[in-house]
């Protein structure tokens, strides 16, 4: 049975050439601007955290400076000031949440993309000073991802892990240590991973398996893991472990054209801050059947999203890049790697070669 042709926007060439120019143009060329109502709150709190809600059938936005008091879950609870009320805002209301952070804690997310090292000791210093459950998760979020830049996942996945128990809802599951690339673990993380894979806890079990899917010795295992997942109860853990099952064929196999159409789907159905990793699967898949154009335009995509692994985004860059200039746009990449120096300088592409799943079988197609 032959596959059916791909939708006629993926095959539009000059379209897709003409966003990529838009893309790799890192000033002329940017998300547009859409401007808004905003009400500001007047800030009478000591603390100087700040929330923007939009109330639910309303199109302009309110900013609240105050004191932050819990964050777990989606749920706020905010003090704007000594003589107000103390509010409740969950889910869909909140917009933007922007806590007043510490000089440590500034400093170590600064460091972050330039000395992810450095950026640990200060974070460190910042879990030290701060005494408040939810600031310390947020300190903790940003420790998982100078872990992960630096190629620690055994840390990452135990920082993870913590942050999970702390919140069992957390709302900064999109910085839990996943792979996307086809790089096997260190024998560090393979150690860790190994009771993770085994352990009773769902998230623990898709860390593990997340880190051995390309380990010929336990891939078989690690699908397993993944597939009942997936089918699993927590809905915020299936889609994730779908896309790992679908890693070993991004990498190793080559999707039929009616898989990768509704990867495409699943892929835009996923909140924009997990759409990283997949996206980043996508354009893989799309680049082992020689789809370079629409490969290119999915690496591109990590540039507009908010990707907390931070080699990921410099990796996807790298090889838009190089397909650019396979494609004869040299100016668009020569942009594009003067936004790559600058924005990820301590971040240097995976390079490692590919490493085939032993018995690894496709990805769900559902």
């Amino acid at each position: 049975m032959n596959a059916s042709p791909l939708p006629r926007a993926w095959l539009d060439r000059r379209r897709i050439v003409a966003v990529l120019r838009g893309w790799a143009n890192p000033i002329r060329h940017r998300v547009p601007i859409v401007v808004t109502l905003l009400l500001v709150v007047p800030d009478m709190a000591a603390s100087n955290d700040r929330l923007i809600i939009r109330r639910a059938g309303s199109q302009g936005k309110i900013e609240i400076r105050g004191e932050i008091l819990e964050h777990r879950g989606d749920e706020v609870t905010v003090q704007p000031d000594s003589d107000s009320p103390v509010q409740v805002f969950r889910g869909a209301e909140i917009v933007l949440l922007d806590p007043e952070r510490s000089p440590s804690h500034q400093e170590g997310r600064r460091l972050l993309s330039i000395d992810p090292a450095q950026a640990s000791i200060r974070l460190e210093q910042a879990l030290n000073e701060e005494k408040r459950a939810w600031r310390r998760r947020d300190i903790l979020a940003d420790l998982i991802r100078s872990a992960v830049a630096q190629q620690d996942y055994a840390v990452a996945g135990s920082r993870y892990l913590a942050l999970e128990n702390s919140d069992p809802e957390t709302g900064h599951i999109a910085v839990m240590p996943l792979r996307w690339t086809r790089a096997n673990p260190s024998r560090e993380d393979r150690a860790a991973a190994i009771p993770w894979l085994r352990s009773k806890s769902p998230t623990a079990q898709l860390l593990g398996a997340s880190q051995l899917l390309m380990d010929s010795a336990l891939a078989a295992e690690s699908q397993a893991v993944l597939r009942q997942i997936s089918r699993g109860d927590s809905l915020r853990l299936q889609p994730l472990a779908q896309w790992q099952l679908r890693r070993p064929e991004a990498f190793s196999g080559q999707p039929r054209l009616t898989d990768l159409q509704y990867w495409q789907v699943a892929l835009d159905r996923l909140p924009a801050d997990l759409q990283g990793g997949p996206a980043f699967l996508v354009a893989e898949a799309l680049d082992r059947r020689s789809e370079s154009i629409l490969a290119a335009s999915y690496w591109l995509r990590l540039i507009t999203l908010e990707v907390h692994d931070l080699r990921l985004s410099a990796d996807a860059m790298s090889r838009a890049i190089t397909t650019l200039r396979r494609l004869g746009q040299s100016a668009e990449a020569d942009r594009l790697e003067v936004e790559l120096r600058q924005r990820f300088p301590a971040s240097p592409p995976d390079d490692s070669p590919d490493v085939p799943a032993a018995g690894a079988s496709s990805g769900p197609n559902g």
